[in-house]
């Protein structure tokens, strides 16, 4: 009985052992690379965040009072075609003192997004005496961002290519296949044009801020294993 288990197990063994060996050899000659391709490109989208806020002591009367400025804001934005905005975290909370309700705070945001920053600028300066700046950020547009990432991965995979071609040279290959690869893209957040403060002192005057877009930084990152032959 023993021999008979002895001679199934060798049995298996025999038959398990090409498989393992198969399976290292699709490890052999295979290395791990990567390849990147960037370009900055100009912020074509300028995005303003304005908030409107009341203070008092009957949160009714202040949000009687936001709605009706922001109804005027977002009257004064539909009068720009090229300008897209949408209103954003309302919010009424109480203001504590001594551990009682001591008055209200009522709030809300209105989001501006446009391609055309002479425009968004002249009605950032129409809204000033209805509420402040709280942000404004430079970015590239979905557009801009799509276009761009479709020319830089061409380069990337040409790159990609490229380097494979020597490194399979310089190891004495002929020739060299994909084992497997991965293509991701990064691109930086749009950046803050001005500080809090900066924005305040704009605010009071009714003229438009000065803008100055910058750029962008978009990249294609290619990662990926080749096997060389």
């Amino acid at each position: 009985m023993l021999k008979l288990i002895q001679v199934t197990l060798a049995a298996l063994l025999l038959v398990i052992a090409p498989f393992s060996f198969a399976d290292q050899e699709q490890h052999f000659n295979q290395i791990n690379m990567q390849a990147t391709a960037s370009d900055n490109i100009a912020n074509d989208q300028l995005i303003a965040i304005l908030v409107v806020q009341e203070t008092g002591n009957d949160p009714a009367t202040l949000a009687n009072k936001v709605n009706t400025k922001m109804a005027q804001i977002i009257a004064k934005a539909d009068r720009f075609n090229d300008i897209k905005h949408q209103t954003i975290n309302y919010n009424s909370r109480p203001i504590y003192k001594n551990g009682a309700i001591k008055s209200w705070q009522v709030s809300q945001n209105i989001r501006l997004k446009s391609q055309d920053f002479e425009q968004l600028g002249k009605l950032v300066s129409q809204a000033n005496k209805l509420s402040r700046v709280q942000s404004m950020n430079f970015g590239v547009s979905d557009q801009q961002i799509e276009k761009t990432q479709d020319r830089l991965t061409e380069q990337a995979i040409k790159k990609f290519r490229h380097k494979a071609a020597i490194i399979a040279k310089q190891f004495g290959k002929s020739n060299y296949h994909l084992v497997h690869i991965n293509i991701g893209n990064n691109h930086v957040q749009p950046q803050r044009h001005m500080t809090r403060s900066s924005m305040a002192m704009e605010s009071k005057a009714d003229v438009a801020p000065a803008l100055s877009a910058g750029t962008n930084k978009i990249s294609v990152n290619i990662n990926g294993t080749i096997e060389l032959f």
